[in-house]
């Protein structure tokens, strides 16, 4: 009887601790200089619905299919091949590929460049570094691709403008710029869960628009070849996660979203499906204080997995 008696004051208190009042995401929740995030990929026909929204809203993705495991890694410019280029304190790269490219055509440590700023206050794509033929070579934002606008809460509404290009001239065979804008929306917040637990979060649609080319430089006459590039990103954004929790991006055709990668921060958790009506020993799982008033602590003396249910079987965090 004590046992259950525990978990009743557990699921009265659940109901007031999780997600009263949206969050509120600033510079300081942007990934920075040595952070390391881990995220697995999710496999897309197991995502069910994800379009909706709300206020106070519950987004559950626990029973996901969990595919591969990756790494992002965050590095200050000055640890970076393009440390002259890109000269801030608030400016960090991430590695996205060894190589790229095939035949004649092959880039070597590519680094996307992101910039923490005040003026406004943003996180924003800065440009990139690839390296060919053993010679580094920046490319710019000409004009910033400002990915999130700070503080974020819940409603808002921005857009921006954007322009890339990479650098012209006849030592590489192709150029590749685009120009456009970004719409981003706060639609909801609440608390979300996936495989890895559940967090408190702010939920925003961001979509670009954009007219992109590819032009080579091989021959003595080249003309560019350009194409539509929208793209969608439904992300779950929280204080902690510096990535976002959990994403879901695509191309976005004829106002027609197919999703094309989806992932959510950190490695599954594996489930231990022992519960608490199962526990023999008293000592394997201590519940204090009782009765909660603010903070409720769980003590475990093996690995287990806790699940926190509201009075009405309502999932709110893992």
């Amino acid at each position: 009887m004590k046992r259950k008696h525990l978990l009743f004051i557990l699921l009265l208190a659940g109901t007031s601790t999780f997600a009263q009042t949206p969050i509120t995401i600033s510079n300081s929740n942007m990934p920075g200089s040595g952070d390391t995030l881990r995220y697995t990929d999710i496999q897309i026909s197991s995502l069910g619905n994800y379009t909706q929204t709300g206020v106070n809203f519950t987004w559950n993705f626990y029973n996901v299919i969990s595919t591969t495991e990756g790494v992002r890694s965050f590095k200050s410019s000055f640890q970076t091949p393009y440390a002259l280029f890109f000269l801030s304190l608030n400016e960090y790269g991430e590695k996205i590929a060894d190589t790229i490219g095939a035949g004649p055509v092959v880039f070597t440590q590519y680094y996307n460049f992101y910039k923490k700023q005040t003026s406004p206050n943003a996180f924003i794509a800065d440009g990139a570094g690839v390296t060919f033929n053993n010679v580094p070579l920046p490319s710019y934002y000409s004009d910033k691709d400002e990915l999130y606008h700070f503080p974020m809460s819940y409603p808002k509404y921005d857009s921006t403008s954007f322009k890339f290009s990479t650098i012209t001239t006849t030592l590489i065979p192709v150029s590749y710029s685009k120009k456009g804008y970004r719409a981003t929306r706060v639609d909801g917040w609440g608390t979300v869960t996936t495989p890895f637990g559940t967090a408190n979060c702010l939920r925003l649609v961001t979509t670009q628009y954009s007219m992109d080319s590819i032009k080579t430089n091989l021959g003595p006459i080249s003309f560019p070849v350009g194409f539509q590039n929208f793209q969608r990103s439904y992300q779950w954004i929280t204080t902690t996660s510096k990535i976002p929790f959990l994403e879901i991006t695509g191309n976005l055709v004829g106002g027609v979203f197919t999703p094309t990668l989806a992932r959510y921060r950190g490695y599954e958790i594996p489930v231990n499906t022992t519960g608490l009506n199962d526990v023999n020993d008293d000592r394997a799982l201590m519940l204090y204080p009782n009765p909660v008033k603010d903070q409720l602590r769980i003590q475990l003396h093996e690995p287990a997995q806790v699940l926190l249910y509201d009075a009405q079987g309502k999932l709110l965090r893992t």
